[in-house]
């Protein structure tokens, strides 16, 4: 296992603020709503996991996932912008793998526009098995109010 990665097992405050600005920062070119504190303590507290990569005492990127009977599912993976490609991502994305690491399917779900993200995971070995019309909501910017459809996909264990 890769001892960069932790596990969030209980609020952090300290640690739950540098997720917040992590997260903002790898999405906030798709106009979708900001997670908030609060969003996190939701995970948290209905029992998500919660992985974080850190690097000299610095956190660089996190995977929230909820683990059911028969799949994972990934919530979102979020590296901060001066550290993407770099391949912090790869040891989150491995890092659950192996941690769930049972006959499952692992499910995300990722807004069809954001190449770089279905990229990635394609290049892991998911494949797009569904499509939601309209799914996220676009929160700012000059299509605020438009809705993007979601690609969901999965691989399989």
């Amino acid at each position: 296992m890769n001892s960069n990665i932790k596990i969030l097992s209980e609020v952090d405050q300290n640690i739950l603020i540098n997720l917040v600005k992590i997260h903002f920062s790898a999405f906030k070119k798709f106009n979708l709503r900001p997670w908030k504190y609060k969003d996190f303590i939701d995970f948290l507290n209905s029992g998500f996991k919660v992985f974080y990569y850190v690097s000299e005492k610095k956190i660089l990127g996190f995977i929230i996932v909820n683990c059911n009977l028969d799949f994972i599912e990934i919530i979102t993976i979020a590296i901060d912008k001066p550290h993407q490609r770099k391949k912090i991502g790869n040891s989150l994305l491995q890092y659950v793998i192996n941690y769930g690491r049972l006959d499952k399917f692992l499910y995300i779900e990722v807004a069809k526009n954001n190449y770089g993200a279905i990229d990635f995971y394609k290049k892991h070995g998911f494949n797009i098995c569904s499509e939601r019309k309209n799914y996220y909501l676009i929160h700012s910017g000059k299509d605020r109010g438009s809705r993007i459809d979601a690609l969901i996909m999965k691989l399989i264990l």
